[in-house]
């Protein structure tokens, strides 16, 4: 995580511009990387009803993806070898050191993966 100084002017409050550079410090989110092998005629998506869920289960949202598509569009893949995506979620609570990430769906295929260990960075690579 980047920190974002702020420099503060003849105009600024420093009280507020202590608070808000503290909050923008303390800003968390989880990185998942996926890679996997794949082969033409290939196609997967991600559905907005995937979490992270703590062991007290908490359930962090999903907020961003890149490289794969959001229900109900596909990406369809037209080569051989690995594909890779990235999905971000909003933070963990600070006392969590394992969670899982579930894809929530009505249909066979979601993503289910357990007893994620949780690292000081928050980023993680998943290869299926």
């Amino acid at each position: 995580m980047s920190k974002i100084l702020i420099k503060s002017s003849k105009h600024a409050d420093e009280a507020i511009l202590r608070k808000t550079e503290f909050v923008l410090t303390q800003e968390k989110q989880v990185v998942i990387h996926f890679t996997f092998k794949c082969k033409p005629g290939m196609a997967f998506r991600i559905w907005k009803t995937t979490y992270l869920i703590t062991k007290r289960g908490n359930k962090i949202p999903l907020i961003f993806w890149s490289g794969i598509s959001l229900y109900p569009k596909w990406t369809r893949l037209n080569h051989v070898g690995k594909y890779q995506f990235t999905l971000i979620f909003n933070g963990l609570p600070n006392e969590c050191r394992v969670f899982s990430l579930v894809e929530e769906i009505n249909e066979p295929g979601g993503f289910l993966v357990n007893k994620l260990i949780r690292n000081e960075e928050d980023v993680y690579q998943i290869i299926l």
